[in-house]
């Protein structure tokens, strides 16, 4: 088995959530054995990666007709982005990379995100900048919740170890440079921005550095412990394989970046964006 794996953001809390459910879905490739979502929650994961979609046209600079946007809810979403989008202001300079991907090192293993809306350029001090857009159409959190979620810390994390990669030239990308906002739907009118420091990234990587080690570990010891929080069983579809059938079921909460896992790229792709 291939030890090196390229860590995600819901492979990292996949991991730190449940070992042996890591183990099933990420080495075994065990099928997720869950029953069918309710068709309103297929519904609105599928309205959700269809106004991705159709914002990536819109920052690839093509064109988008009225006849290309289904009536009803997207075209809700669509109406309100144009009234209120949270990406203005920004210097001459910046360059739009929609749906791009970035990989960076992290000890034995491989770590990758994969931007909505990834803004580059240089500011009015002429110092590069970077500015990662994500759209959400589910419930809107709170800004303490998104600093707490592995999505924002792994982007900005990756941005500030590898984000030098999306300028011809040779840069220095500090993490002050760095930030990232969260444009929510349903709150269209107050997105939530979040920046970053060096004291920060110099915690978030220490914690990644260790959770990387943690996986290193398991491998070596061949044990994949299952976790002690029986709500993360209730979460979890793989009940039947670990004997808590007992822990009864949940449904937890996903949005359009749950749909499917971020695909990984090759390995050779080390401080390498993705580009479109």
């Amino acid at each position: 088995m291939d030890q090196r794996q390229t860590l995600s953001q819901y492979k990292l809390a996949n991991f730190l959530a449940c070992q042996r459910r890591f183990q099933l879905r990420t080495l075994r490739r065990l099928p997720w054995p869950a029953s069918p979502l309710p068709e309103r929650t297929e519904q609105l994961l599928q309205q959700g990666q269809d106004f991705h979609q159709l914002l990536e046209r819109h920052f690839l600079g093509l064109p988008i007709t009225q006849s290309a946007i289904p009536n009803g809810r997207i075209q809700q979403w669509w109406q309100a982005f144009n009234a209120h989008s949270p990406v203005k202001n920004l210097p001459d300079s910046a360059h739009f990379l929609p749906e791009t991907g970035l990989t960076v090192p992290l000890g034995n293993h491989l770590l990758y995100g994969r931007f909505d809306l990834l803004v580059i350029g240089e500011d009015a001090q002429n110092k590069p900048f970077a500015h990662v857009f994500d759209w959400k159409t589910g419930r809107p959190a709170t800004l303490d919740e998104l600093n707490g979620r592995w999505q924002t810390r792994l982007y900005l994390a990756l941005l500030a170890e590898g984000g030098s990669a999306f300028w011809p030239q040779a840069v220095r990308l500090a993490p002050e440079q760095i930030s990232l906002t969260y444009w929510y739907v349903q709150d269209a009118e107050t997105p939530i921005t979040i920046s970053y420091s060096a004291a920060e990234h110099q915690a978030n990587w220490a914690e990644l550095q260790q959770i990387a080690a943690q996986l290193d570990e398991a491998f070596a010891v061949g044990t994949w412990p299952l976790t002690d929080d029986w709500q993360k069983c209730r979460e979890c579809a793989y009940q039947v394989y670990c004997g808590r059938q007992g822990a009864g079921t949940a449904v937890p909460e996903l949005d359009e970046h749950d749909a499917a896992e971020e695909p990984a790229p090759p390995d050779e792709q080390l401080l390498t964006p993705d580009l479109p």
